[in-house]
């Protein structure tokens, strides 16, 4: 392909004034000092170059290790003053307690020039950039674990409900347990219910979180449902959770809820008769009875009408006939020989024209 002298002019000034490159460096913006285990922090990393670095790409991917959990909560871009920076919320979660060291690294990648040339002259065996790879060591950072015997970390709520406290026997009673708040809701462990005489059916808990600066916020439920016979209570449901704004263990716990159970349904209680002495019993019935009287009456008056409907009376061919010579001229002309017997009688003078119609009528119907 034919190379573009204005194009070749653009690529090697733009070569020429950026030939060296545009320099960067990594610091750490925010940190958590201490964080208790399961507790989670950020650390914000920030990526400044010396100027706008078009021609940069960064790819940052941590990994997380036997100490820590790691990963990217945002990540914001913008050029300042014609320098640009990379901003970088990076979510750490402690495992263990003790100093946890975070060393992370970054690759940035720098897309070389004479790949910009190749692209923008379209040369047609480029397939891709080629690109320049730096890897970039983060600024460490050590932060001080501190010891978490606690089922979950942060700021959580427990709540427990029931859609009936009094049922019928094998009548199921459904019950609703909430977690909500924000922390590592992650982590969350399903309740089991063991209730003597109860069968206990259980759900597997529905998560409704998104990631938060303490983990994750949002709300988890677990649904339950309960079949007895006899009445039961469902004992107090416990949580730990370490309050991470005062730095206590707190104990969350339900309230203890009986539930009355009854008798359950019997054969004969579901089919009882019908209280006539009572007035409003009887009206309904009644009202039942003029529908049904109407249903009927209205049936046997359609059957009367559909009986007597006026009919379409079918004009025959020989209704037109005035006199008996017409009506044996026309029965003549049909060639039909079940008319044959009628015009011998008409040619003998023995039937009239009114007789001779009656008895065509009386005939079976034929296409004419």
């Amino acid at each position: 392909m034919k190379r573009s002298l204005g194009r070749l002019i653009v690529v090697s000034s733009f070569s020429a004034l950026t030939a060296w490159g545009a320099t960067f460096q990594w610091r750490v913006l925010e940190l958590p000092k201490s964080l208790y285990v399961h507790q989670s922090g950020v650390i914000r990393y920030e990526c400044g170059f010396s100027d706008s670095a078009a021609e940069y790409t960064v790819a940052f991917k941590p990994q997380s290790t036997a100490e820590y959990n790691v990963e990217i909560l945002t990540q914001r871009d913008r050029v300042s003053e014609g320098k640009r920076f990379q901003t970088f919320d990076v979510l750490i979660t402690p495992k263990r307690e003790g100093t946890i060291r975070v060393n992370l690294d970054a690759l940035v990648r720098h897309t070389t020039f004479a790949s910009i040339e190749n692209a923008t002259i379209g040369r047609d065996n480029v397939k891709k950039y080629d690109f320049n790879d730096e890897k970039a060591v983060l600024p460490p950072v050590t932060i001080e674990a501190k010891g978490n015997s606690a089922a979950l970390t942060g700021n959580i709520a427990l709540s427990l409900h029931v859609d009936h406290q009094s049922v019928r026997a094998h009548e199921p009673v459904h019950l609703s347990l909430y977690v909500k708040g924000s922390g590592n809701l992650d982590q969350f462990v399903p309740y089991e219910l063991n209730i003597t005489g109860v069968k206990v059916f259980a759900e597997p808990p529905q998560k409704n979180l998104t990631p938060s600066t303490d983990g994750f916020e949002g709300e988890i439920r677990q649904e339950f449902a309960l079949v007895s016979e006899k009445s039961f209570v469902i004992p107090p449901l416990s949580l730990s959770v370490l309050d991470t704004s005062s730095g206590e263990v707190k104990t969350l716990s339900t309230e203890t809820i009986r539930i009355e159970v009854g008798e359950g349904y019997a054969i004969e209680n579901l089919l009882d008769p019908p209280d006539l002495s009572d007035t409003a019993t009887l009206k309904r019935y009644g009202f039942y009875a003029v529908l049904v009287i109407f249903g009927m009456a209205l049936g046997e008056g359609f059957r009367w009408f559909w009986k007597h409907r006026p009919r379409r009376k079918t004009n025959h061919f020989w209704e037109r006939a005035k006199s008996t010579k017409e009506l044996v001229m026309l029965l003549a002309l049909s060639g039909d020989k079940r008319y044959e017997s009628i015009v011998a009688e008409l040619e003998r003078g023995s039937m009239s024209l009114r007789e001779a119609k009656k008895r065509l009528e009386v005939y079976p119907n034929r296409s004419e």
